[in-house]
């Protein structure tokens, strides 16, 4: 190997060797695996995991709550009314939502709220398990 191609081999594996870390930030976190029993099933399929609650800086809330609601394909979470404000995200898979009238496709990555009171229903009709993260802000 001559010496102008040791010096390309070697920029190149240089240059490579930095980028992977930056790829490697540029990549969405992957959901938290759960077992089929963790957490508590509250419909046929659906499971919710408790990840945390704490004291709210916000006067409207006396403390906010953060969840997992795991939904099997097929899973369903019928019409309910919300018991509070929240602020939902899909990090896995889809759901399609219904609130009210309106009905939309959450995607990984969306982020959407509801309002104390408002009807809500969550269907997977995937072929993966969808992960919902839930956000509750529990009035005071």
């Amino acid at each position: 190997m001559n010496d102008t191609s040791r010096r390309s081999a070697l920029a190149l594996g240089l240059t490579v060797a930095a980028a992977t870390p930056l790829n490697a930030l540029a990549r969405p976190a992957a959901a938290a695996m759960y077992g089929p029993d963790e957490g508590k099933e509250y419909h046929p399929g659906v499971r919710v995991i408790m990840l945390g609650k704490r004291a709210s800086m916000i006067p409207a809330y006396t403390a906010i709550q953060l969840s997992d609601t795991v939904f099997q394909p097929g899973s369903t979470w019928p019409d309910e009314a919300m018991p509070n404000d929240m602020v939902c995200t899909v990090i896995e898979g889809e759901l399609e939502i219904t609130q009210g009238d309106m009905k939309f496709t959450c995607k990984d990555g969306d982020v959407y709220s509801c309002g104390k009171g408002t009807h809500e229903a969550a269907i997977n009709k995937g072929t993966v398990a969808a992960v919902m993260r839930v956000i509750d802000l529990l009035p005071a």
